[in-house]
């Protein structure tokens, strides 16, 4: 029996949304929920839901300064909020930053205990405290002043047999490392750090003038060797990530700045590929449909995009999702910058929430 393609095309709109859901989200693909967005209204709002859940990072907010703030968040991303996490032990705590799903957790009393706690699973893995670190005190002195600002960085990268390489200090970023089942933090010979990044099975760290180092982890003789001593961009002020291209390239990502007595405004923001083998670096000038997500207390994520549509719930492609300012600076921003076009839109600004970043359901 023939049908007519006008029945054809109602009876795929009309399925079941359950049904449509559950074929969605067993879809592995970015790309291929972006196809299915286009057959019509119906499947674009599955779609879009599953497409949020699956590849586009959540948003951790301290704490909303109203229920006004919250809506106006949700608007834009899925939220974790810190009030809506079950911890174990005492509430004196911070949540220093996120990496592959988990947070990274500080607790304030003594021993200072360390975790990377996993918000969606509630796995804990917990790491050598502190205390094995001999400036312990300068951390808690610096912190008490800023309290959850996210200026004590320990951060975030760990691979799969759990080798956790951190960024600490306040004044001068250092690198240490742990293995499952250390009792203390193995420090690296390192100064002045700015990120770490876990790429193509090799740790990678970044100083501030853009000297990049491969850190070889091994516990009876660590270092961090250089692999290029000059950068194209060491004299600008700007601020520096690093990030894995969708060809497994590694990327270091510029946040040029103004600076100013009272604030630092972004301006705009440029890439730069670095071969580790030709230790040269090359100008990246397409982000090839994907959208970034920056922020300093966590991976940089980069996510296949498309052009959102009213009432869509996907994200816009080539384009830089970031989070700017501090409760010392101004107020905590949310906000997008348009690769081609060089333009920069805020998205929500928060007068009260002290701490943002991005997490990811790895």
């Amino acid at each position: 029996m023939a049908l007519s393609s006008s029945y054809s095309a109602s009876s795929w709109s009309d399925l079941l949304p359950e049904l449509m859901n559950a074929v969605f989200y067993s879809l592995n693909d970015a790309r291929d929920i972006l196809s299915c967005a286009t057959v019509c209204s119906s499947w674009r709002y599955s779609s879009s839901a599953v497409y949020s859940r699956k590849f586009v990072p959540l948003l951790f907010v301290s704490h909303p300064s109203s229920a006004d703030e919250e809506t106006q968040f949700s608007d834009n991303f899925r939220i974790l909020y810190l009030d809506n996490l079950v911890f174990t032990g005492n509430d004196q705590r911070w949540i220093c930053g996120s990496t592959r799903g988990y947070l990274l957790i500080v607790n304030v009393s003594f021993s200072f205990e360390v975790s990377l706690q996993n918000p969606f699973t509630n796995t804990v893995v917990s790491l050598p405290p502190l205390t094995s670190f001999e400036d312990v005190q300068r951390f808690f002195q610096f912190q008490a002043i800023f309290q959850h600002s996210g200026d004590l960085t320990l951060i975030r990268e760990f691979t799969l047999d759990w080798v956790v390489l951190i960024i600490y200090d306040t004044d001068g970023g250092k690198l240490a490392f742990c293995r499952r089942g250390d009792k203390q933090w193995t420090g690296l010979e390192s100064d002045h750090i700015d990120d770490i990044v876990f790429c193509n099975c090799v740790f990678f760290a970044m100083n501030r003038t853009g000297v990049i180092y491969q850190c070889e982890l091994n516990p009876n003789n660590p270092k961090a060797v250089p692999l290029c001593t000059s950068s194209p961009f060491w004299y600008e002020p700007c601020k520096k990530y690093f990030a894995e291209s969708d060809y497994g390239k590694l990327w270091v990502v510029l946040q040029k700045v103004d600076v100013s007595d009272d604030f630092d405004f972004t301006t705009y923001f440029e890439i730069s590929e670095f071969n580790t083998e030709t230790k040269e670096w090359t100008r990246v000038r397409s982000l090839r449909g994907k959208a970034l997500f920056l922020s300093s207390q966590s991976r940089c994520v980069a996510v296949l995009a498309g052009e959102p549509r009213t009432g869509g719930g996907f994200i816009k492609d080539n384009s830089i999702y970031f989070i700017d300012g501090s409760l010392r600076s101004g107020p905590v921003n949310l906000i997008v910058f348009e690769w081609e076009s060089k333009q920069i839109k805020k998205l929500h600004q928060s007068r009260f929430c002290n701490l943002m970043f991005w997490v990811t359901q790895d």
